[in-house]
């Protein structure tokens, strides 16, 4: 990777992180409980598909610490984004070409993969970060409907905000 590919990640970790931490995580302090929209998740899966486990799981790291810096949930986020990090490459398996992703595809993005694709896999992996964030806050299977809850409502407004996110910005790299 040279420094005009890290410039566009680097941008978008900035962004991201200053979207949910200023504007997303105050909206749902002030709307309420089962308004959770978490798109910080985005700069993880925008990462390219070429990148090594190592590298993914320490940015999916630092995304997550970086929005908890901001929040007072003691390392939910950065749990979260680890976790999203790790199994971002099971969530697109089942979205990759025969032969697997090529040097061709840098990112999943709309782009590359086509509208169709990119909703489906990021809709599973939205899907798995939102359970894996709210099953680690509640951290008990006493709250287990609660969970199934908050990540359902969670899950259907990150996707709007996600298609409106991808709409607004094209990412291409």
């Amino acid at each position: 990777m040279n420094s005009s590919s890290i410039t566009p990640h680097v941008l978008r970790f900035i962004g991201l992180v200053a979207v949910q931490s200023l504007l997303l995580n105050q909206m749902t302090g002030s709307i309420g409980a089962y308004f959770n929209v978490l798109l910080y998740p985005l700069f993880i899966l925008f990462l390219p598909l070429q990148m090594a486990a190592p590298y993914l799981i320490l940015l999916g790291f630092a995304v997550g610490v970086a929005v908890d810096a901001f929040v007072p949930s003691w390392g939910i986020h950065a749990g979260a984004g680890t976790f999203s990090a790790f199994a971002r490459g099971l969530a697109l398996m089942p979205f990759a070409p025969k032969g697997g992703f090529s040097t061709k595809d840098s990112i999943f993005a709309p782009a590359t993969m086509g509208w169709q694709t990119f909703l489906q896999g990021t809709a599973l992996f939205m899907a798995m970060h939102l359970l894996w964030y709210f099953s680690f806050s509640y951290f008990s299977h006493l709250f287990a409907l609660e969970i199934v809850k908050k990540t359902a409502a969670a899950w259907g407004l990150t996707m709007i905000f996600v298609a409106l996110y991808v709409a607004m910005f094209n990412p291409k790299k």
